[in-house]
């Protein structure tokens, strides 16, 4: 009888009708396992033509862990012949977005993310095995749009490559071209534009400084 009550519990969590035509009649997701999407309520997932989603023995949970009440959206959206090659399952908490820009690619294994984060591919982004992205965190591979300098023009999307068991803090922000090693911590509120080694936290040095002295303040 539990075991019912905990079932009926979590199909009042989904979006039933998305469920069905996700898993069983939407010619754009591949199940080549035992694995499904599982949209939860205000889980928005937009796939146009030619894109596809590759999914494994593992579940793709899209908007976990949603205030009672919360109307906050979940943003899935894949556009023209984009590819997400979902090797093993992921939980996206609510408020996250996920975009697979036109013929770009994103390749995951298993992976968590908070509420708020955002994942942005143009070209290709790869997520290794158990990486933990925190809130308001940003992956990007792109600068999308053309930069120009000295007469020469940037490369504006290059892949980027995380690996297994990796921590993005809250706030941080990963650029286009780089490579993080497996067992890395990026810090909160860090921008990363390099390569990060295996197995090191890595943050912007900051210092704080006095602005002003002998301040005092009370409520207006």
């Amino acid at each position: 009888m539990e075991k019912i009550k905990r079932k009926i519990q979590n199909l009042k969590k989904i979006r039933l009708f998305s469920y069905v035509y996700l898993n069983h009649f939407c010619s754009r997701i591949e199940r080549n396992g035992k694995g499904r999407i599982i949209p939860y309520k205000n889980a928005v997932i937009d796939l146009e033509k030619g894109s596809k989603i590759h999914i494994g023995d593992e579940n793709i949970c899209i908007g976990v862990n949603k205030l009672k009440k919360s109307k906050t959206e979940t943003y899935v959206r894949l556009r023209e012949n984009a590819v997400w090659d979902a090797k093993k399952g992921c939980e996206i908490s609510y408020g996250s977005t996920i975009e697979i820009l036109k013929n770009a690619e994103l390749e995951s294994k298993y992976f968590t993310m908070n509420s708020f984060s955002t994942l942005v591919s143009a070209k290709k982004i790869i997520l290794g095995e158990d990486v933990m992205i925190a809130r308001n965190a940003f992956v990007f591979d792109s600068d999308f749009h053309v930069i120009e300098y000295d007469e020469n023009q940037a490369e504006y999307s290059e892949t980027v490559s995380i690996g297994d068991h990796v921590w993005i803090g809250a706030n941080a922000i990963i650029l286009k071209g780089v490579i993080v090693g497996n067992g890395s911590m990026i810090a909160a509120n860090t921008v990363v534009t390099k390569n990060v080694e295996q197995g090191v936290m890595v943050g912007n040095e900051k210092k704080l400084c006095v602005l002003k002295e002998n301040v005092r303040w009370r409520r207006s």
